[in-house]
């Protein structure tokens, strides 16, 4: 059986459309794997910005107990100077005290 011109023809012109299709896959695997390495890359980006937030709001705990401690000093200071002022008072009394005899 010998091919003809058209024959041999259709033939090339199939192979090439396979080869077209193979790049096409070729193609579409290379973009599948670019858009899993883009899904990759959101999510680190999302897992770094949850850990900024959660170091945004210890520092925010962080400054409450600086806070917190802070108030405490006052009332350590208020209480000091509460005292002192007993103390005086009473020294005052045991000095009328002793004048008096």
């Amino acid at each position: 059986m010998h091919l003809r011109t058209p024959q041999l023809t259709g033939a090339a012109t199939g192979l090439t459309g396979a080869a077209t299709g193979l790049m096409g896959a070729v193609t579409g695997l290379m973009g599948a794997a670019t858009g899993l390495t883009g899904a990759a890359t959101g999510l680190t980006g999302a897992a770094t910005g949850l850990m900024g937030a959660a170091t945004e709001l210890m520092g925010a705990a962080t400054g409450l107990m600086g806070v917190a401690t802070g108030l405490m000093g006052v009332a350590t200071g208020l209480i000091g100077a509460y005292k002192y002022q007993n103390l005086v008072i009473n020294l005052r009394k045991i000095t009328v005290i002793n004048q008096k005899f």
